[in-house]
Formats: structure tokens, C-alpha cells, sequence
């Protein structure tokens, strides 16, 4: 008897000590995928799903100011469209928190939600006027080829007549710096841009955003942002069999090169000193392995 009270004992004092155990961290590997899962979720309108998925992310330290910033603000529109307002009140000002300048990402175009956004940042934002800018909608592209020429379209909703260029900025991912589009105006205030992602041999990710500048080169609205961009998974292509060097590009045609352009220079000086009396008597060959 006294035994199995101890063992009792034993057990619920483990049970405790699990329960005061912190959620461990989904580690850097599984971030991207709670925040597919909880995108596929969302994008089901399956919006508590998503919440219970992107939630570790936004607690996770070695989730990436980008990916934190992403979970946040999928779980604040999820909360806004079940209609709780003050949790996407909260789940917002986090986000204003980590980037007092942070775009909206989503691209339903809804009133409603730009609406809140816009007041809550007027409000903690000091300074923060949602006339002075420009609002951006565009048509994200789901899939293309490496290699192959890729369309980027906006329309300026609200605010076109203060912007003077439109260009998108991209990058494959892993990469620091950003290549700069400029788009070109189509009229209606919309924007085209036609950008050619590098060729390779394996899919890769490319990662831009969108951004209205006006005639003095100030941004006055933005798609994404440099450290929290838009995604584009390219399949594999280009030209010489899917991202293969060209073959001048090659070390050995470079010492090709290199040899028949020597070659050629000795026989111009050759030919401008004349036949050289040599070292062998007329009429002998010598043949060396």
C-alpha cells in the first residue's frame, strides 16, 4: 500500500514538472512549414487552424524578423474576418511594435481591413497620415520557369496621381541585395514589369516586393517590404539546359581562347619580321615526343 502511494506520488509530481516545462521551439527548419501549413489554412478560410498553426512562430526566438512579421499579420486578418477585433487590435500593434512603417501584405483589397489598419497606426504612429500616400493592389504570380520572362502587374487604388515610378525589386532568396525593375506605365494607373529570373538547374524561390515612388524618389505605398518580400517558386529552366554555363563561360574554352588568340599574335609578329633563318640545317626535321 505504501508503495503504490509512493508511486503515485512519484507520477504526479512528473506530471507537474511537464506541465511547467516551456512549449519547446519549432526550430528553424519547421518555421517555413507552420507558415505554409497556417497559409493553406487561411487561404481555406479554416482561420482558427491557421491561428493554433503560425502562433509558435511568432514565439519561436529563431524565427526570422520576416517570418515573424508574416505569421502576425495572417493571425491578426484571421482574427479580424471571425470578427475579434481586439485581437487583431493586439495582434497589429505587435506588428507596428517589431516596424512602425510595415505594409499590409494581404491583397483582398478589403476596406474594412485597410480601414482598421490605417486608424490604428494613425493612432500609435505619430505623424502618420493615410491621405499622404498611395494604396497599391496587385495580382501576386503563383508559379513560373527560371530563366523565363515573368509579369508583375499594380494598379495604384487610391492616390495614383502621386506616383511618378512604380518598380519591383527582386532577389532569390538567400541572396542579400535586390535587382531593381522599373515598370512601365500601361495607363489607368497601372504599372507592368517584365522580369527575367537568372536560369538554374534546381527550383529556387524568388523573393521580390512592389514599390510606388514619388517625383522626388520617395516611396508613398509598397507591397511587402525588403525584409518580409513576396515569393515566387520558379521551376527549374534557362537557356543551356537549365542554368548550365554558356559554353564561352567555360575555364577551359577561357584557355582556348586564351591560346588561339597567343597563337594568333605570333604569327602577326611573324609575318611582320619575316622568315626567321631558324636553328636546324635546311633540309632536317627533328621529331621530339
Amino acid at each position: 500500500m505504501a508503495r503504490s502511494l509512493v508511486i503515485l506520488l512519484l507520477l504526479f509530481v512528473a506530471g507537474i514538472a511537464r506541465a511547467d516545462e516551456p512549449t519547446p521551439a519549432v526550430g528553424p527548419q519547421a518555421i517555413e512549414t507552420y507558415l505554409t501549413r497556417g497559409q493553406k489554412l487561411f487561404d481555406e478560410q479554416e482561420y482558427a487552424g491557421a491561428i493554433q498553426s503560425l502562433s509558435p512562430v511568432t514565439r519561436d526566438a529563431r524565427a526570422t524578423r520576416a517570418q515573424r512579421l508574416r505569421a502576425l499579420e495572417l493571425i491578426a486578418l484571421a482574427n479580424f474576418i471571425r470578427g475579434d477585433e481586439g485581437a487583431a487590435r493586439a495582434t497589429f500593434e505587435r506588428i507596428l511594435d517589431i516596424d512602425p512603417g510595415y505594409q499590409l501584405r494581404d491583397t483582398s483589397g478589403s476596406p474594412k481591413i485597410r480601414s482598421f489598419f490605417d486608424a490604428l497606426k494613425k493612432q500609435l504612429i505619430p505623424g502618420f497620415d493615410p491621405r499622404a500616400g498611395a494604396d497599391l493592389e496587385h495580382a501576386a504570380p503563383t508559379a513560373g520557369t527560371a530563366g523565363k520572362p515573368l509579369e508583375v502587374e499594380a494598379r495604384a487604388t487610391r492616390g495614383g496621381e502621386r506616383v511618378f515610378e512604380l518598380v519591383v525589386a527582386t532577389r532569390r532568396r538567400g541572396e542579400l541585395g535586390y535587382k531593381i525593375v522599373t515598370a512601365s506605365p500601361r495607363g489607368d494607373a497601372r504599372w507592368r514589369a517584365r522580369i527575367t529570373p537568372e536560369p538554374a538547374a534546381k527550383p529556387y524561390v524568388l523573393e521580390y516586393y512592389v514599390e510606388a515612388r514619388d517625383a522626388g524618389g520617395a516611396a508613398v505605398a509598397r507591397i511587402a517590404a525588403p525584409d518580409a518580400p513576396l515569393e515566387v517558386a520558379l521551376a527549374a529552366g534557362g537557356a543551356e539546359g537549365g542554368g548550365k554555363r554558356a559554353w564561352y563561360g567555360r575555364w577551359y574554352v577561357y584557355a582556348g581562347v586564351a591560346v588561339v588568340a597567343a597563337g594568333v599574335t605570333g604569327i602577326a609578329i611573324a609575318a611582320t619580321r619575316g622568315p626567321d633563318a631558324g636553328s636546324l640545317p635546311p633540309g632536317s626535321v627533328t621529331v621530339t615526343p
